[in-house]
């Protein structure tokens, strides 16, 4: 019996999606059909940074980083990022850049122990998870949030609709609870779904069997993110059961 071909949809936004493509192609077996269709849109927003008085910045995502370069020249500040492309990322910027985990919890315990000097200030999503700064806050490290982009909800594209109505397996790989949770209320095809998500949090947005596998990557990054999908398939592309 001959088996369908999978193909990989990635639903993050689009710069995103599109690095995680190239840097997915460099480890599967063989080539695979992806398609991109963002169930997110990120789009900053245009208010000042409020930087005085302040003795350091958190960056929870590229996003943030972004926002930096291109709402002020500071470079003085120190940077606490999570996550190793986050941190990569402020550092290329210029900014003394130190990570500080792989998640919002890794950040927090990072930053209790080192002590830093104070007030911080969290550059966030409108929709942002682990209560950061308010954890901080309660542990003696007083620390300021604000908003500097919006995640908007998109739907997906009539491409992508109709991969998830076919028959075929699709591979998603899944980066945050907010793109999962959007995801999953958009589909609801027949197409038999594997699902590679970064952490549990992001796995736990998916109803009760809604997917026929879910992965959880190793480390909360890309590369680990493409391991976990590549060692779904087979050296001619077909789906191996986990």
């Amino acid at each position: 019996m001959d088996r369908p071909a999978a193909k990989i949809l990635i639903t993050r936004p689009r710069d995103g999606a599109e690095r995680f493509a190239m840097e997915l192609a460099q480890v599967m077996p063989c080539p695979m059909e992806t398609l991109i269709s963002p169930v997110l849109d990120i789009a900053p927003l245009p208010d000042l940074l409020p930087l005085e008085h302040i003795k350091g910045l958190i960056v929870t995502s590229g996003n943030g980083v972004e926002t930096l370069i291109a709402k002020t020249d500071r470079r003085d500040l120190p940077v606490y990022a999570v996550g190793v492309r986050t941190t990569s990322a402020a550092t290329q910027a210029g900014f003394k850049a130190r990570q500080m985990g792989e998640d919002a919890d890794g950040l927090v315990e990072g930053l209790l122990r080192l002590g830093p000097k104070a007030p911080l200030l969290h550059l966030r999503g409108e929709v942002s998870r682990g209560d950061v700064a308010q954890r901080l806050s309660t542990h003696g490290i007083l620390t300021r949030e604000k908003v500097v982009y919006a995640q908007k909800p998109v739907d997906l594209s009539e491409d992508a609709k109709t991969l998830l109505n076919g028959t075929s397996p699709v591979v998603l790989p899944l980066f945050s609870p907010r793109s999962a949770k959007l995801l999953a209320q958009q589909v609801t095809g027949i197409a038999p779904r594997y699902v590679v998500a970064m952490s549990w949090s992001v796995a736990s947005e998916l109803p009760q069997g809604w997917a026929k596998t879910i992965i959880i990557a190793s480390r909360a990054d890309s590369a680990a993110m493409a391991k976990g999908i590549a060692g779904l398939f087979d050296q001619d592309g077909f789906i191996v059961s986990p």
